[in-house]
């Protein structure tokens, strides 16, 4: 898990501790997080896409 994580590509958040587990969208930018690098993702939601800051680790390619 994530390998070629890198801005503008498509990924599913596939970590089993992950809040936001199963979820789809586009990474905005990677940057250094707490926990190592995180993912800003921007998610498509019914009335307004938003963003989510998730660990390298627990996002997979699509």
């Amino acid at each position: 898990m994530g390998d070629g994580i890198a801005t503008g590509v498509m990924v599913r958040v596939t970590g089993a501790s992950s809040t936001e587990r199963g979820t789809e969208g586009i990474v905005k930018t990677v940057r250094p997080g707490w926990a190592g690098k995180e993912a800003v993702v921007v998610v498509d939601g019914v009335l307004r896409s938003r963003e989510v800051a998730i660990p390298v680790t627990d996002l997979s390619r699509q």
